[in-house]
């Protein structure tokens, strides 16, 4: 393909020196680290891990009060730095910073889906590595150079690096949060009309449209891959995305801090990005789990040397993979699943949890309900929030209620609502679960 060899030979590096960052040599070193073998991709990342760690207590104000003494070993020296929580990045990251300006930087804010935003900041090379790691996993996926694009989004104000980069990687952005039926039909037809390549999104978009689209019997639409990002993929969502548009889904897990921590392969593993970020799974004393427990997630960024973030706990639970090798060939390690957010379990009076995978487990039993919200008003009282057709028939409630008292073995008291429309947090993403008990 023509465009193709023209954007990776002479578009990219144009823009490149016109942006900076360095972006197209970024690109080519991070394919060829992740496919190094285990042993130089662990000693790749503890040489990194004790770059940004001595850098951090040398160079900003907030690490150098910690006095935490050096030590040759990184790992041990990672242990010594307290984890850190997104209140404190709010309030100190004056303190964070290891520049005395920040005249040319660009400020990247956390999503604030699980309290008031934070904001980061990267130079244009810590920003290009962010940028090689997500284009890096799209290769995964199947891009290639001069592919074309749908990708949906938060904020329409395209900066002016933004708007290059979608029309040299020739993507379409459209918002995410003002999806109605009429405007994704008529997106749909344009894609009739005018196809794309892939499509990268919310998983919440990419199931509306999907849905949609099966809907409306509109099934000559097809992708080579789709590419879910920033939500949890609800296997039902991956079930009716891939049936609608013909492709694989291939699901991404990172923070909204610009930290990139894993991606699925080919064969659905979701392999973490060692060159770019350290991960830690811990229990509740900071302890790490042991394959196959669920665990909190602390990550260490180990690019961003304007914003250090080390031992930095994003809120996200998953479970630490079993597997020891992939069979896509790929020695990157593996997290098992994404579970989602620490806010997003409830407690049952007798302390069991409930879970996004509880909730999806006892409702593909009941497929009139197309999406959900199940929100806690009281120790003892849930409410299912849900868009459907129709109204659930009560037979059909205490169905769903008895499933839920049979599994955790408990007198659980629900109430039901269907809507239009489900809560969102603050950053547009659906949210799931919702803990409204007070204290």
């Amino acid at each position: 393909m023509i465009y193709s060899f023209l954007l990776k030979n002479f578009l990219l590096p144009f823009g490149d020196k016109f942006l900076g960052g360095g972006l197209p040599k970024k690109i080519k070193n991070l394919r060829k680290l992740s496919q190094l073998p285990k042993g130089e991709l662990m000693t790749l990342q503890k040489n990194k891990l004790n770059e940004i760690l001595k850098y951090a207590l040398l160079n900003s104000p907030y690490y150098q009060a910690l006095n935490i003494s050096p030590s040759d070993d990184p790992v041990q020296l990672l242990s010594e730095f307290p984890i850190l929580d997104k209140q404190t990045v709010r309030e100190k990251i004056d303190q964070l910073v290891t520049v005395k300006s920040l005249h040319g930087l660009q400020a990247v804010m956390s999503s604030g889906s699980t309290g008031p935003p934070s904001k980061v900041y990267f130079n244009k090379e810590e920003m290009a590595a962010t940028r090689a790691v997500q284009l890096t996993w799209w290769s995964w996926a199947g891009y290639e150079y001069g592919n074309s694009i749908l990708q949906t989004g938060v904020n329409l104000n395209r900066s002016r690096e933004k708007r290059l980069k979608d029309l040299f990687f020739r993507t379409k952005y459209i918002e995410a949060l003002k999806h109605n039926e009429q405007e994704i039909l008529e997106e749909l037809e344009g894609l009739r009309k005018a196809p794309k390549d892939h499509y990268v999104a919310y998983a919440s978009s990419l199931y509306l449209f999907a849905k949609t689209a099966l809907e409306n019997s509109i099934l000559d639409i097809k992708f080579k891959s789709v590419i879910s990002l920033g939500e949890k993929l609800l296997p039902n969502f991956r079930e009716v995305i891939e049936k609608a548009f013909h492709c694989k889904v291939y699901d991404t897990y990172g923070s909204s801090e610009g930290l990139m921590v894993a991606s699925q392969c080919s064969h659905g593993s979701y392999h973490v990005m060692t060159p770019h970020v350290y991960l830690e799974i811990v229990d509740e004393k900071g302890n790490e789990v042991e394959p196959g427990e669920m665990g909190r997630v602390l990550l260490t960024g180990l690019d961003n040397f304007t914003t250090p973030l080390i031992r930095y706990e994003i809120g996200d639970l998953v479970i630490k993979s079993k597997k020891g090798k992939c069979d896509c060939g790929l020695d990157l390690p593996m997290i098992e699943e994404v579970l989602g957010r620490t806010t997003e379990f409830l407690k049952t009076p007798e302390n069991k949890y409930i879970t996004v995978q509880t909730v999806v487990r006892v409702l593909k039993f009941f497929p009139d309900v197309e999406q959900f919200t199940l929100i806690q008003k009281e120790r003892n009282k849930f409410q299912l929030q849900y868009i459907a057709s129709h109204e659930l028939s009560e037979s059909s409630q205490r169905n769903v209620q008895q499933s839920f008292n049979t599994l955790f073995k408990e007198d659980l008291i629900f109430e039901f609502k269907l809507v239009e429309k489900l809560p969102r947090s603050k950053s547009g993403k659906f949210q799931l679960i919702i803990n409204d008990v007070k204290g």
